[in-house]
């Protein structure tokens, strides 16, 4: 269903790896929406398909090994209009051409990676490399207000010298300084939804506050939505409106901060916030951990995939997948334990 308040909607998204021990299910019916002017954090385990799901919406996945095999990624985008009963006209970026997306990724999409040193190309100016976003989305746009450009989101992003970064080399600045680097060259192309995967992970904890609080600045000052990717619950809480909890490369829970926060449902969500260290515990308690592994991608169960793992797991469990439950208007948990039906 195509809603206007929705950039993104993703819709039983699909992305598989295809390799010589088997098929490798790391995105398997994916759905959730990326309201406009919002930030969503998408919160898991390594490896239960977070980044995999980003990388699919810049239509980044490596082929052949790697493919959307089903699902529909729709991105709503002023530039195409309504149709005649007023509905407004969306691109499904799965069935996309290359170069139809080529227009689009890095304009209005665009992403912040995990460790800005490998994103930016050691041998050419930081300047180069932020006039270059222009220069593809832009080829008319003078060279003077191109570099104009550069400096103002250089200075957006509180970039304290401009001038002297934008002719210095990746190698001379320091990590915050390039994943701030990172966030303007996302930022150029007045993007409509910014992608940010663990944009923090590769820096100490001053820099990440800074650099938390300057995506949330910036949301607020451009009015783009965020998918913020992330491991950390602490930065889900204070960065999101709305959360999306995956494991094992399905939606297990959903819903708005608060809910999802105050009250958690999927007996994985709740291992996951138990497993968040207090400063008020005891500290010669140990910390708790989830019992058990993610089942292998490549053989997944016809049951729930947390069953093993779970405290809760009762007889219907053994039964085929749970189908997604509606506990409010927002709010949609993966679990037998809340099936009225049954």
């Amino acid at each position: 269903m195509k809603d206007d308040t929705n950039i993104v909607e993703i819709d039983n998204l699909q992305t598989h790896f295809f390799t010589d021990s088997g098929t490798v299910k790391s995105v398997n019916g994916v759905s959730f929406n990326i309201p406009k002017n919002k930030i969503v954090g998408v919160v898991g385990e390594s490896g239960c398909g977070k980044s995999v799901t980003s990388l699919s919406i810049m239509q980044l996945v490596q082929s052949p090994q790697g493919q959307v095999v089903g699902g529909e990624i729709r991105f709503n985008s002023n530039d195409l209009g309504y149709t005649e009963d007023g509905k407004k006209i969306c691109y499904d970026i799965t069935k996309m051409p290359t170069k139809e997306m080529f227009n689009v990724r890095g304009k209005d999409i665009t992403m912040i990676f995990q460790e800005p040193m490998t994103s930016l190309n050691p041998v050419f100016t930081i300047g180069y490399q932020l006039d270059e976003v222009m220069f593809i989305h832009y080829p008319n746009m003078p060279k003077e207000e191109v570099k104009a450009h550069t400096i103002e989101m250089l200075n957006l992003v509180g970039i304290s010298m401009p001038e002297r970064v934008y002719k210095s080399y990746p190698h001379e600045l320091s990590g915050g300084m390039r994943q701030r680097v990172m966030i303007a060259m996302a930022l150029a192309g007045d993007p409509k939804l910014i992608i940010a995967d663990e944009p923090t992970t590769a820096l100490d904890v001053t820099i990440q506050a800074q650099i938390l609080e300057l995506l949330k600045d910036i949301q607020k000052k451009t009015g783009c939505a965020i998918m913020l990717i992330t491991h950390d619950l602490g930065v889900i809480a204070e960065m999101a409106d709305y959360v999306v909890v995956m494991y094992a490369g399905k939606v297990i829970e959903k819903g708005t901060v608060e809910e999802v926060f105050n009250n958690p449902l999927h007996p994985y969500t709740i291992g996951l916030q138990k497993s968040k260290p207090l400063i008020t515990s005891n500290s010669n308690e140990p910390l708790y951990s989830i019992p058990g592994q993610v089942p292998n991608p490549i053989n997944l169960p016809n049951t729930c995939f947390f069953k093993n793992r779970c405290n809760k797991c009762v007889d219907k469990c053994n039964g085929c997948y749970p189908k997604e439950i509606k506990v409010s208007d927002t709010h949609t948990v993966s679990c037998y334990l809340y099936d009225k039906e049954d």
